[in-house]
């Protein structure tokens, strides 16, 4: 594990040096490089610019060794999105081509991609690692202080293990005791993310100290979705029960107001559990950047959501989703017409939130004043023109990722630029909570409680914002209900899943929620033979529920055998 011990010793050696040059005294004095200092990090002070570096790794952009891009973003847009049915790679056919092969279930283990990934990964841990490597020679804390500390480095080391095992499956773990990083990847390290979730909602305060910090419920959070990866439904329901009967956290009045940056700054009654921090103009989450439409925002065109997805916010007449037929008939949309043409927008019945998450043709599009095409009801000039916004409407389809995108007003404030987030990341929201509790509820063949749970979901959505015309008018046919019933098992598993796509599309939980429930395989692959896009069809395959080991990797640990310590992912 050459990479990894090579990367310990860089950001030990960074976080030292900068420490040093800041506090020291006499500059003469000067600790030898490499080595940590314990008059300027064995303290309260230098022990949280520590954590702070460990928390700067979680959208993965941690930049040097491993990179700054789109590769290693932990957002997982491209991995957990672009990798399912929910969203194309968009932007031209030659930009970023390994992209291409990632939709396309393609990726090679020599693939550019990788390295930085799993460098993304093992970077988190080094940091949350130097963390506890400092605390334990540190005196002269409180007792809250150190169990604070503690519990928020073990928390950040499992996260990052935890996705870690997401994208590869068995990987290498190492705590902060380790020196000898030949380590194999032979073994299930769920054990170990388990006992460092746990230690950590042990130690940690149900009250972060900062917004942003983990606190008790995002430990419950992280360690319930752990179990759920292994379909342990029983070690998860007490985790959710806690986070639901906390008292805490509520789902807000509109959908919309997850994407919008409201109640960011709450601790309580809020749906926001644990977010990734973004801070505005120049702090803002960079692997979103790309999902920026360049005539508004000066650039990109990545993230194209699939017309499976779309088609899934289909209703039937009494407002409840096509759960077996919504992909039969697509919905209308303006594939192959130019923008200058005229196009009537589909009056299907649809899910309101399809158009809070989806930019598509005769629908405003956000507070932009556009008004490239005839206004809409009420003079609405705000209409997403189309094929004019897409950069290869042929290759990627019509559509247009949105519930991300800064707005005008945030782009014209200073608050974002090109086409990048100011909004915070929920890697845990309180509807995401309630959908994990009613797949428990399911698998328990407690319909009752599973019924209760995705109507909360559902008439929020019913009962909130819509997306309307500037004379007040809705833009487009929203009709939705809750269940009146789940009449067995099997519809009640299909509902909560479908319901779990609807809201939260596009936030980088689909490959993995398609994963855990074994049918990533067989979704996938009907995916690719409906979808009607020429690269998927033509090329479209599966390989692996996992990324490949990267081969940079491997070859790092070889013996003077030519015998490699890490082993290759079945399939690559």
């Amino acid at each position: 594990m050459k990479y990894i011990y090579n990367l310990y010793k860089t950001v030990i050696l960074t976080l030292t040096f900068s420490f040093m040059l800041g506090c020291a005294d006499d500059y003469v004095d000067i600790v030898p490089l490499g080595s940590l200092n314990p008059d300027v990090l064995n303290n309260k002070e230098g022990l949280d610019a520590l954590l702070l570096a460990a928390y700067s790794a979680l959208d993965g952009h941690t930049g040097g060794i491993s990179n700054l891009g789109w590769q290693n973003d932990h957002t997982n847009w491209l991995y957990g999105e672009v990798l399912s049915d929910n969203a194309l790679k968009g932007s031209s056919i030659g930009d970023q081509p390994e992209m291409n092969l990632i939709e396309q279930g393609e990726i090679a283990a020599s693939s550019g991609f990788m390295p930085p990934l799993w460098g993304s990964v093992y970077e988190g841990i080094t940091r949350a690692n130097a963390v506890l490597q400092v605390l334990v020679n540190t005196e002269n804390l409180s007792a809250a202080d150190r169990d604070r500390i503690e519990g928020e480095a073990l928390f950040l080391r499992a996260h990052f293990f935890h996705y870690g095992r997401r994208y590869f499956d068995k990987i290498p773990y190492f705590d902060e005791t380790v020196t000898d990083f030949n380590i194999p990847n032979d073994q299930d390290i769920s054990p170990n993310i388990e006992a460092d979730y746990q230690r950590a909602i042990d130690l940690l305060p149900l009250e972060p100290t900062q917004v942003g910090r983990a606190h008790r419920s995002a430990a419950q959070a992280s360690l319930a979705k752990l179990h759920m990866d292994n379909s342990n439904f029983a070690a998860a329901k007490p985790l959710l029960d806690a986070i639901m009967s906390s008292g805490r956290y509520k789902l807000f009045d509109n959908y919309n107001d997850n994407f919008l940056g409201t109640n960011e700054t709450a601790t309580t009654d809020t749906e926001f559990i644990f977010q990734i921090q973004a801070i505005g103009r120049e702090g803002v989450l960079q692997g979103r950047i790309v999902n920026g439409i360049a005539q508004l925002h000066g650039c990109c065109g990545f993230l194209q959501p699939s017309q499976n997805l779309v088609n899934a916010y289909k209703t039937d007449a009494g407002g409840l989703p096509l759960l077996d037929t919504f992909n039969d008939v697509d919905l209308p949309n303006d594939q192959g017409i130019a923008t200058a043409d005229p196009f009537t927008p589909p009056t299907d019945n649809v899910d309101p939130r399809l158009d809070f998450n989806v930019s598509r043709r005769g629908i405003p599009f956000l507070d932009f004043d556009i008004g490239l095409i005839a206004d809409g009801p009420g003079g609405d000039t705000r209409l997403f023109p189309g094929a004019d916004y897409i950069v290869d409407q042929p290759t990627y389809g019509p559509y247009r990722a949105k519930k991300f995108l800064p707005t005008s007003a945030a782009v014209d404030n200073g608050e974002s630029w090109l086409g990048s987030s100011d909004k915070n990341y929920s890697i845990h929201r309180y509807a995401d909570i309630l959908l994990l509790r009613a797949e428990v509820a399911v698998e328990e063949n407690d319909l009752t409680t599973a019924l209760n749970l995705v109507n909360q979901i559902r008439n929020r959505a019913k009962n909130g914002q819509k997306i309307t015309f500037l004379d007040g008018s809705e833009a487009a046919n929203y009709v939705i209900e809750p269940y009146a019933a789940f009449p067995d098992q099997a519809f009640a598993r299909k509902a909560v899943r479908h319901e779990r796509r609807l809201e939260l599309a596009l936030e980088g939980f689909r490959w993995y929620d398609l994963v855990r429930w074994g049918i990533a395989e067989q979704t996938i692959m009907e995916y690719y033979a409906t979808e009607d896009r020429p690269l998927l069809t033509a090329n479209g395959t599966f390989t692996s529920n996992f990324m490949p080991i990267p081969e940079s990797q491997i070859d790092l640990t070889r013996d003077e055998n030519g015998e490699p310590t890490l082993t290759q992912n079945p399939g690559y």
